[in-house]
């Protein structure tokens, strides 16, 4: 004999169209990108101002106050993060767009050749004044590499959005 319940048995959800979650190299991009972010603002170049003989003042500068268009990278890794967070709807758009992977390749390239100038241009130094380079902008610039290049990874296994079409 089969026993019948007054409540209704659950179903599962219906299917959700697009990813299921974030993959390895979702993870890996985003967080690069956070520690490129929290990168910025680590002492980048240090310094020391001989004033006496007996006498010197040492003190750093992030990357931001050493060299202002470094807040260009900080908004293209909010932009980037944005993108990777939001990459179904962006792929869902109409349109000619370019696809997030395309996005994230463009923002992460940008900010790593941004976070390699910043690390080269040392600001001047002479006379009394000693400028020498700290650690930030080399952990920038590994976070930036990582980004980048799984950010490629990703795009490089992807097929184009409309295979019927040509360009």
């Amino acid at each position: 004999m089969t026993e019948t319940s007054p409540y209704p048995q659950a179903q599962p959800p219906p299917p959700q169209p697009g990813r299921t979650g974030w993959s390895g190299s979702d993870l890996v991009i985003g967080g690069a990108l956070v520690v490129l972010l929290i990168a910025l603002f680590l002492p980048w170049f240090s310094g020391r101002v001989q004033l006496f003989q007996s006498a010197a003042v040492s003190g750093a500068a992030d990357g931001t106050q050493a060299h202002g268009y470094l807040w260009v990278v900080f908004v293209l890794v909010i932009v980037a993060l944005i993108v990777l967070v939001g990459r179904d709807a962006i792929d869902r758009l109409p349109g000619n767009l370019p696809s997030a992977e395309q996005m994230l390749v463009g923002a992460t390239g940008l900010a790593l050749v941004l976070t390699i100038l910043g690390l080269l241009q040392k600001p001047a130094s002479g006379g009394l004044i000693s400028i020498g380079w700290s650690y930030g902008g080399f952990i920038a610039l590994l976070a930036a590499l990582v980004a980048f290049f799984a950010a490629a990874g990703v795009a490089s296994r992807l097929r184009p959005r409309n295979p019927g079409t040509t360009a």
